[in-house]
C-alpha cells in the first residue's frame, strides 16, 4: 500500500488545510504533522488524532502554521467565503504588497490554486 493509499484509508473524506488559531477541540488530523525548532524535529501528530486543546498549544509552540483536518462534508459558502479572505490576507503577510520578481510565480500559482476546496 503506497502512503497516499494509508493516509486515504486512515482519513477518509474530505480534508481542509486550517491555521493552526482556527483549530478547534475535537478537530481530527488528516495528514501527518511534523513540528520543531531548528533542525530538531520535536512535535509528531498522527493521522487519526483528535485535536486538543494542548494539542493546540503544542502546534503554536512548535511553530507550525496550519495542519490539514478531517471534514467529510464541503463548506457552505459563507464558511467557503471567510476561507477565501483567509487564504489572501496570508498570502498578503507573506509576500507583502509589491512581492519581488522571484517570488511572483510562486505567489501567482499560490492565488491560483487558493484555499483547499473543503
Amino acid at each position: 500500500m503506497s502512503t497516499e493509499d494509508a493516509l486515504s484509508a486512515a482519513a477518509p473524506g474530505c480534508h481542509c488545510w486550517i491555521p493552526t488559531e482556527d483549530l478547534a477541540p475535537g478537530m481530527v488530523i488528516a495528514r501527518p504533522v511534523q513540528g520543531g525548532r531548528g533542525n530538531q524535529l520535536t512535535l509528531r501528530i498522527a493521522v487519526g488524532s483528535s485535536v486538543t486543546t494542548s494539542t493546540i498549544a503544542q502546534l503554536v509552540n512548535k511553530g507550525v502554521e496550519c495542519v490539514a483536518v478531517r471534514q467529510d462534508a464541503p463548506l457552505d459558502e459563507a464558511a467557503r467565503a471567510a476561507a477565501v479572505a483567509r487564504y489572501g490576507q496570508r498570502l498578503a503577510e507573506i509576500f507583502g504588497d509589491q512581492p519581488n520578481d522571484a517570488c511572483r510565480p510562486l505567489l501567482d500559482a499560490l492565488r491560483a490554486c487558493g484555499p483547499s476546496a473543503c
